[in-house]
């Protein structure tokens, strides 16, 4: 799923704190500060970012939590995207701040550096209990900073449609990625040089990263250093990586970059039609079957690049954390913790259509019997890794996208298209460590 974060997220924490308050009032009004304990009234405000399905999630949460904490209320505030993100950046640490935010799980680090988030005292029951992919962003020095709710997977599967395999007359799943591409040629429909279906799509700038990623991985190599303070994005299989997925434009022709920069995003251009295979994240299911009402479409399981298992990297999801300015952390923390209760938290997945983070209601039989389309990627979370520190995650998925494009075009040639990466990428961690 596609998430923006600012660059000028340490500038605007750095104002804040020097505007701030010493006073920790995460809610002033009088019964916000009734207490911490007890069937005292107490009210918490919960900031989310306007989208439907987890919207209407979060009010059944609170319902259901009325039910349990009667003397608890939650004002559950609801704000566009971008004024949610500019927001939370400039509110955090001032007397304005929320009790709880539903936050990106790429955004958590930062705050937590700053310390605009306080802390869980169930830390190690989280840890174990959700896939380390998961919970790794709301993780910092040996502490985690909220829960996470949704496992926010972009690998292992692909939109398809079945028909079109039959049309062309492909009986089984590819089982290797040779008999993947294979497929993608058989399944690519042409008008003269033009493509009009495309057989394989991967140039998304989420299924570039992901991919890309996840085939360096595959080949048993990884694309950080040690310590996670810098990247490594030319040695040889990163290399190889990156030449596979250039080579389904240059070489294998299956796809094409005419909708790069365009409105129509890979899964938009399958929903038209003009696809029979698009990598995409489980997200966009529920987006074609409600929004541009496809329903003769599934999700099948992509291979390994290798022999390997398909190991893959994945930033964190959607999740609470609590002000450290919050004059009822503890309530707010007993309130996220509820959440996490697998009854709860696999309501909360079902009704978002999302990936649970947690273990135990992932592989509970009953949320696959409610979610059956999303079998290809439950299969894999296991093989899931925290993608690592980003610091800037937009200039980073940028930097890549851009080597990719630059290369697919024949602008400058693999090597050197990723040096550029690597370079800009590791200027721009040394600059935020």
């Amino acid at each position: 799923m596609k998430k923006t974060f600012a660059m000028i997220l340490a500038l605007i924490m750095m104002v804040s704190i020097v505007l701030a308050g010493c006073s920790k009032s995460g809610n002033n009004d009088s019964t916000a500060n009734a207490g911490q304990s007890g069937d005292k009234p107490i009210k918490l405000v919960w900031w989310v970012h306007e989208n439907p399905s987890f919207v209407d999630a979060n009010k059944k949460m609170i319902e259901e939590y009325k039910k349990v904490k009667p003397n608890v209320t939650i004002d559950l505030q609801v704000f566009p995207y971008d004024a949610f993100i500019q927001k939370i950046r400039v509110s955090m640490n001032t007397n304005t701040a929320p009790d709880i935010v539903q936050m990106f799980g790429t955004w958590v680090r930062e705050y937590a550096k700053n310390g605009l988030l306080e802390p869980s005292s169930n830390g190690a029951a989280l840890e174990a209990e959700i896939y380390p992919a998961a919970i790794g962003g709301f993780q910092y020095e040996g502490k985690v900073y909220g829960a996470p709710h949704e496992f926010n997977i972009e690998n292992g599967a692909a939109l398809r449609y079945p028909k079109k395999f039959k049309e062309a007359g492909i009986e089984k799943d590819p089982s290797t990625w040779a008999e993947l591409i294979e497929d993608a040629k058989k399944l690519t429909k042409r008008d003269g040089n033009k493509i009009t279906v495309r057989g394989l799509d991967i140039t998304s700038n989420d299924s570039v990263v992901f991919y890309f990623l996840s085939m360096i991985q595959q080949q048993g190599s990884d694309f950080w250093n040690e310590d996670q303070s810098q990247v490594r994005l030319t040695t040889p299989e990163a290399v190889k990586a990156m030449q596979e997925l250039v080579d389904l434009v240059q070489v294998h022709k299956v796809t094409d970059l005419t909708k790069l920069g365009t409105p129509d995003e890979p899964y938009i251009v399958f929903y038209k039609g003009m696809s029979a295979m698009t990598t995409a994240g489980p997200w966009t299911i529920a987006e074609g079957q409600n929004t541009y009402n496809v329903q003769d479409f599934d999700y099948m399981p992509i291979p390994s690049y290798t022999d390997k298992p398909p190991v893959f990297s994945s930033e964190s999801g959607w999740g609470e954390v609590v002000s450290s300015r919050s004059s009822n952390a503890q309530a707010a923390w007993e309130f996220v913790q509820f959440m996490t209760e697998d009854e709860n938290a696999s309501a909360w997945n079902l009704r978002t259509s999302s990936i649970p983070a947690k273990k135990k209601v992932a592989e509970d039989p009953k949320y696959l019997e409610r979610a059956p389309m999303v079998k290809a990627v439950l299969d894999i979370l296991p093989n899931g890794s925290w993608i690592g520190p980003l610091a800037d995650r937009d200039y980073f998925f940028k930097a890549i996208n851009d080597a990719y494009a630059q290369i697919t075009y024949g602008k400058v040639n693999v090597q050197d298209g990723l040096k550029t990466a690597e370079n800009d990428i590791n200027k721009m961690l040394k600059a935020k460590q």
